[in-house]
């Protein structure tokens, strides 16, 4: 298995992220890395990341890093159960609240949205014209 793209150096000095505790860091990056690799297809793993230009290696990075700053934010278990804690809805007695992340499917939650933002930017996202959900 490929190595992380960021570590918790340029996570924090770079992309100036959401604070994650170092504990934490290596799962979230592992996690972001994984999912980055097959977003791409895993042309990443495959071509290697030092062969792309440092504008695209950048944009790699920043992913990775709001990938990890989304799981921080949105819990890890975004990744295993497709919902993110902003979609969730609760009630207390009378009072009930429900918060909908806009994504039609809940595997679509899986990414942060300025996750794909920046691998938008690489030309590794293949544009498709059917939309598989689940149901």
């Amino acid at each position: 298995m490929a190595q992380p793209y960021v570590n918790e150096k340029y996570y924090k000095e770079e992309y100036e992220g959401t604070e994650v505790e170092s504990e934490k860091f290596p799962r979230f990056s592992k996690r972001s890395t994984e999912l980055i690799d097959a977003l791409t297809e895993y042309q990443i793993p495959k071509i290697g990341l030092d062969k792309f230009s440092e504008n695209v290696q950048e944009l790699i990075k920043k992913a990775c890093c709001a990938q990890i700053e989304y799981y921080q934010v949105e819990g890890i278990e975004v990744d295993i159960t497709g919902t993110p804690k902003s979609t969730l809805s609760y009630s207390i007695g009378d009072y009930s609240y429900s918060a909908s992340g806009g994504a039609s499917s809940r595997q679509g939650n899986r990414a942060a949205p300025s996750c794909l933002m920046f691998l938008e930017g690489t030309g590794l996202l293949r544009k498709r014209s059917v939309r598989i959900g689940v149901i």
